[in-house]
């Protein structure tokens, strides 16, 4: 079974995910590209639901850091899902029952994982804004949002019939191709600042 989704915050993810796998599910991959989850249905021979914890890192670590890391975490029991070195979210589930559901040591270091979280998003937002803007720099709002302005054919939305259709159609994709970064960034960049305004509780406790 796979299921799309898409969040906002580390803990709801993975609360989601906890839900579903009380229904009988078990978390075998995730596309974080397309936000993409796939399940198995657990067999009637299996009585134990494992219980999924994230993580998030939000630097590179060497593969050898990394190896250690993951191991670390398997002899405590859990088992990674999906992760990467290079950072972003890892996904951990029990091997066994006897595992305690926690993953953080203290509340401090669930706390450290949350404020990773939330300088990721930080980053990748004004990152992909500054892509978006790269993008936009040469051309005003208004002809942006004006989709006939992305068509350099000149008088195309004079032409008629055949004519229209042909040159319309030729040129779309390469209309498309000149907008889509811009909106593709912008998208990102604003998802990922609003993704840490909504984690960031330090912006609540300065006076």
């Amino acid at each position: 079974m796979k299921k799309f989704r898409i969040f906002l915050s580390l803990k709801k993810e993975e609360e989601w995910i906890n839900s579903i796998q009380e229904e009988g599910y078990k978390l075998v991959s995730v596309n974080s590209a397309v936000s993409m989850y796939t399940f198995e249905k657990l067999s009637t021979k299996e009585m134990f639901i494992p219980y999924v914890r994230l993580d998030f890192r939000e630097k590179s670590m060497k593969k050898t850091n990394y190896e250690d890391y993951v191991t670390l975490f398997s002899d405590s029991g859990w088992k990674l899902i999906k992760g990467s070195r290079f950072g972003g979210a890892q996904y951990f589930q029990q091997k066994r029952p006897d595992v305690s559901r926690g993953i953080f040591s203290d509340k401090d270091s669930q706390e450290s994982a949350k404020r990773r979280y939330v300088k990721y998003g930080y980053s990748c937002g004004f990152l992909f804004l500054l892509c978006s803007y790269s993008f936009s720099r040469n051309t005003s709002w208004t002809q942006i949002i004006n989709f006939k302005s992305w068509y350099l054919t000149p008088n195309i939305w004079n032409l008629k019939g055949v004519s229209f259709w042909y040159a319309f159609l030729f040129e779309t994709p390469f209309a498309l191709f000149r907008v889509l970064p811009l909106f593709f960034f912008l998208f990102l960049g604003i998802y990922y600042l609003i993704r840490s305004l909504i984690n960031d509780d330090s912006k609540f406790k300065r006076k």
